[in-house]
């Protein structure tokens, strides 16, 4: 009897101190966290900045060929924008800005790097736009866009070449290919393996090359990722030119495709490959658009329950709505066990929240007639 009533004391003391402990963090989670803001804004940052736009002009002076190069760079980063996160019906019916209209939609341009002489101007530019003017002027036409950005994922290619078969082996045509292809400006952010020996291990040219990689996990989890694009291609050479086959699959979204392409010339299989690389990319993103599109014009306030074991819990969430750009205005109402309140305002429509909620690693369900807003469970 003196067992069970210790035990009964002990478990008491626990759970006093588990609510107090919520009680006194409340004070620090109440307010939006500079890290959570911080997400936001470089998720949004991410997005409503086109890099690396490459400029090239001459004039009389070199004054004159920077500001040519600067307006040029302008022009061409606005059309990328459009493209990066609308799809092609909603450009159609978008207006035709003036050279002033679009320049009133940047917040900045970054010199990455430059070069002048007494009449040319090259250099490497980072153009950067507001996403609230930009989020206005499509609202403003009804055109959909995209508010987030897809996760990271690794690219992983099989190539071959007559008996040549390359994966971790360089190989100049597709390093050409790939060269001449943006894959920076993109819904998701690329990333290329290294070659190295644990890279190797995991992944062999035949399972790629077969869209069955068994270790696209280990390498996933190498480069702090959670998703894999394998793309397979044959070259074919045929007189002058050729035929490349090839067909690709990413492992989160299931998205997937196979074609062929032919070209002429000395330099027909890298033309043949970064048309491949810009469709495979471009089915990519349209893909993604297709469920991170936002009707601006819509949105709402929300309240929800939130599991909270312990404050590990819901910190955890707090972080993870930080980088999910259709939340603002994050409140805690209340901090118990099991249960915490919560309530944010978002744009769109409560489907396109739920989505972006799940591409952040969490659920929004029902829990009686509340909502609930928990971690999403790892799948196996």
């Amino acid at each position: 009897m003196k067992d069970l009533m210790r035990k009964l004391l002990i478990k008491q003391k626990i759970l006093c101190f588990s609510v107090k402990a919520l009680v006194c963090f409340v004070a620090f989670l109440s307010f939006p966290t500079v890290g959570a803001v911080a997400q936001s804004l470089d998720s949004l940052d991410r997005l409503f900045t086109i890099r690396e736009i490459k400029v090239d002009e001459r004039a009389t002076r070199a004054s004159e060929a920077r500001r040519t190069a600067l307006s040029k760079a302008e022009q061409e980063a606005f059309d990328i924008l459009l493209r990066k996160i609308t799809q092609p019906e909603g450009r159609e019916i978008l207006p035709e800005l003036s050279v002033q209209e679009k320049q009133a939609l940047i917040s900045g341009i970054e010199v990455v790097e430059e070069q002048a002489s007494s009449r040319r101007y090259t250099a490497t530019l980072n153009v950067r736009f507001e996403p609230s003017s930009v989020s206005q002027f499509l609202a403003r036409h009804g055109v959909p866009h995209v508010l987030s950005t897809g996760r990271g994922i690794v690219a992983l290619h099989a190539h071959r070449d007559g008996l040549n078969e390359f994966l971790w082996q360089p190989n100049q045509a597709t390093a050409d290919a790939r060269n001449t292809v943006d894959w920076v400006n993109r819904i998701r952010q690329y990333v290329f393996p290294r070659g190295e020996i644990r890279e190797r291990l995991a992944v062999s040219y035949r399972e790629v090359a077969a869209l069955e990689a068994k270790g696209d996990k280990d390498i996933a989890d190498f480069h702090g990722v959670q998703s894999i694009l394998m793309i397979s291609s044959i070259w074919g050479a045929e007189g002058d030119g050729g035929t490349l086959s090839y067909r690709f699959f990413s492992t989160d979204a299931g998205v997937t495709m196979e074609n062929e392409i032919q070209t002429q010339g000395a330099d027909a299989q890298a033309k043949a490959l970064a048309q491949m690389f810009e469709a495979v990319l471009e089915q990519i993103d349209t893909s993604w658009r297709d469920q991170l599109l936002v009707d601006t014009g819509t949105g709402g306030e929300m309240a929800a329950l939130i599991p909270t074991v312990d404050i590990g819990v819901l910190t955890n969430i707090e972080k993870r709505l930080g980088d999910v750009t259709l939340v603002r205005n994050f409140k805690i109402l209340s901090v118990g066990l099991p249960f915490s309140r919560i309530s944010f305002e978002y744009t769109g429509r409560e489907d396109q929240l739920a989505l972006a909620l799940r591409f952040a690693g969490l659920s929004l369900d029902m829990y009686g007639d509340e909502k609930m807003l928990k971690l999403r469970m790892p799948q196996s």
